[in-house]
């Protein structure tokens, strides 16, 4: 299957890997260089000399699923890691699309982020862990709930006052569980929970 520049790919039909491009082009990205990242971190020269915080999403992602691609009859060997230019199986850029908040559950782009702006952003609804298949929710979902800004929480998670997040995602962006967030809104006597 040849796909056009134009083109957005439906992952859940997909069977052949996936480039770069083609990861771009299925999450809806702009340009090449978001799953470049994914794939391989900038260098620690253009780092300043100092170490990547996280491993590159897409290899995190690769390394969660290892037990279902085995099942399955799908390799990611370690050259498609090293490659500057990788082919990815299609499950594991679904997986990476529904963890980052780029594809819904049903694993269509979401509308939302196609216009969002530069820098960090936070996922528009939870997202689902590629390892163990469960549901995160960040610091925007908790605020709409708790009726409150992200960066109140922020604060309030700086100085010690809020209940720390369970842990970061393939980005570093921290969640929490949906059993947690949903005793945090418990504590907070919300009845509206995850």
């Amino acid at each position: 299957m040849t796909s056009t520049d134009d083109e957005i790919i439906n992952l859940a039909k997909r069977t052949e890997p996936l480039s770069l491009s083609d990861i771009s082009r299925a999450l809806g990205l702009k340009s090449r260089g978001t799953a470049q990242k994914w794939h391989k971190p900038p260098t620690q020269k253009a780092m300043e000399g100092k170490a990547p915080q996280n491993k590159p999403a897409l290899h995190a992602v690769v390394e969660a699923m290892a037990d279902r691609l085995k099942a399955a009859g799908v390799e990611v060997s370690r050259e498609t890691l090293e490659s500057s230019r990788p082919l990815y199986p299609p499950q594991v850029v679904l997986a990476l699309g529904k963890a980052l908040g780029y594809l819904d559950s049903t694993g269509c782009i979401v509308e939302e982020i196609r216009n969002k702006g530069r820098g960090r952003w936070l996922p528009v609804a939870p997202t689902v862990d590629p390892g163990s298949q469960r549901k995160r929710v960040y610091t925007n979902h908790l605020a709409s709930k708790l009726g409150t800004r992200n960066e109140s929480i922020e604060v309030a998670l700086y100085r010690d006052r809020f209940t720390s997040p369970d842990g970061t995602d393939e980005i570093g962006r921290s969640f929490w569980w949906v059993p947690t967030a949903n005793k945090i809104l418990k504590e907070h006597n919300i009845a509206d929970r995850f």
